[in-house]
């Protein structure tokens, strides 16, 4: 072979081998204050910027049976319903001149509070932050507002059918009676008052309930530290005691749930069991959701949509839960085509579980999870809320120094193992939303089928 100029320069450049990436990010500080809430500090110099995050130990998954929507709501009216010395109005307005932002979100068991502000304007709008935490008035004719809009949203809760699908089918799987399965019902809501919310305030929004994560832009954790004790530290603790969330196991046998809906598409959602918090097979299955479903080189990606373009989105993952998680494989396809899609999702949950997964897909399944990891935590404000989610959580001791290091230690063997334990397609749920008429197959072709109503 004549080797030439050209011929040289078109040879790949020989690279040695990247070493592994070793990711340790730091701690950041943690301290306790005398009333028991717990505070993790990083500083931050990059922007004038403070940003500060309470984590409180209850979510919607605690809320009475009757009063389904309390915790969402009474978390909304902390800052929306006015507070002992600012009216919600003033809040606002106070925010909004200064740049500032405070908000709330409710997940299954945590409640959390978000601020950003100027570091020139950190007294102020931490000394509005403080009463929203503490001492929220829930003003009545909010709650009437708020109560109102969430009932509107309630009658409108099945215009996005993908919404519906998720919502319906966690209920379907673990019941509607359950904690993780239930809904919010414009009875529920409608019977929440302000004496409840009060009630529930008092019980649960208590300082050793709660962590709080701080980073940006401060002199020292001392200074801090001294700023939060300022206004925190002659707030009571009191014993909390939450609802405890009943057990839960799947039933056995494919469940087959179907709501027809003229709609042009059909969604699919495939519900089998998940896992709790600091289990083994987190690792495993999180390299199983990558490779089966995480990004445009896993196998649905592969088979349902470049090959058989039969669908635009399709992915699989394992949100965990204290008491027992969910795996889902979702998908939406054409009606006319729905079954093949269904067909194919099937057969590779059953492949992933009956074959080991070659090498090269292993490695690359675990380097598109460890690769990018880095950048899960952009800012210090995000590896130090990651922090207290650990204690949040009570996941295993430094689990996120650990967390590459796990991945990097699965096996063929282990993703074989948790694949034929969680992908169990005769024991999977199935929940179908779409235009009976325009499908290709009827859906008893897969198992019996139970058709529901919207409501």
């Amino acid at each position: 072979m004549l080797i030439t100029a050209s011929s040289v320069w078109a040879l790949p450049p020989g690279m040695p081998a990247a070493p592994d990436l070793e990711f340790r990010p730091p701690k950041g500080d943690r301290f306790t204050l005398e009333n028991g809430m717990v505070v993790y500090l990083m500083k931050d110099t990059t922007l004038p910027v403070v940003h500060l995050s309470a984590m409180v130990g209850i979510g919607n998954a605690h809320d009475p049976a009757e009063k389904i929507g309390l915790g969402e709501l009474t978390a909304q009216l902390l800052k929306d319903g006015g507070t002992k010395s600012y009216t919600a109005d003033e809040i606002d307005k106070q925010l909004e001149y200064l740049g500032a932002s405070i908000d709330s979100s409710v997940f299954s068991e945590e409640t959390r509070l978000d601020m950003t502000t100027l570091k020139k304007d950190l007294p102020k709008v931490l000394d509005i932050y403080a009463e929203i935490l503490r001492e929220p008035v829930f003003n009545e004719e909010k709650l009437k507002l708020a109560k109102d809009e969430e009932l509107e949203m309630l009658r409108r809760r099945n215009d996005k059918p993908s919404d519906e699908l998720f919502r319906e089918a966690k209920r379907m799987f673990y019941g509607a009676k359950h904690p993780y399965g239930w809904r919010k019902e414009a009875a529920t809501v409608a019977a929440i008052s302000r004496a409840d919310m009060q009630a529930f305030h008092a019980a649960y929004y208590r300082p050793n309930n709660v962590i709080i994560s701080v980073s940006g832009d401060f002199a020292s954790d001392e200074e801090m530290l001294k700023t939060l004790k300022e206004k925190f530290s002659s707030w009571e603790k009191g014993t909390v005691t939450r609802p405890e969330i009943a057990d839960f196991k799947p039933r056995e046998g494919r469940q087959i749930y179907f709501i027809n809906k003229d709609i042009s598409q059909a969604f699919i959602v495939i519900l089998q069991k998940g896992l709790g918090y600091n289990s083994p097979e987190e690792y495993p299955l999180t390299v199983l959701s990558e490779i089966l479903g995480g990004g445009m080189q896993s196998r649905l990606m592969t088979e349902v949509r470049s090959k058989k373009g039969l669908a635009y989105t399709v992915q699989s993952s394992s949100p965990r839960r204290a008491k027992h998680g969910f795996t889902y494989t979702y998908c939406g396809t054409k009606p006319e085509t729905y079954s093949q899609a269904l067909s194919e999702i099937l057969k590779q949950l059953e492949r992933a579980g009956s074959e080991p997964v070659p090498q090269e897909e292993l490695k690359r399944g675990k380097d598109a999870i460890i690769n990018p990891f880095v950048f899960k935590f952009p800012t210090p404000f995000r590896l130090i809320t990651e922090r207290a989610s650990e204690e949040f959580y009570r996941l295993e001791n430094a689990y996120l120094d650990n967390y590459v290091s796990r991945i990097r230690q699965v096996s063929q063997d282990d993703l074989l193992a948790t694949a034929k334990d969680i992908y169990d397609t005769k024991n999977a749920l199935i929940f179908v939303i779409g235009d009976a008429k325009k499908f290709d197959k009827p859906l008893s072709e897969f198992g019996p089928v139970t058709e529901l109503k919207e409501d």
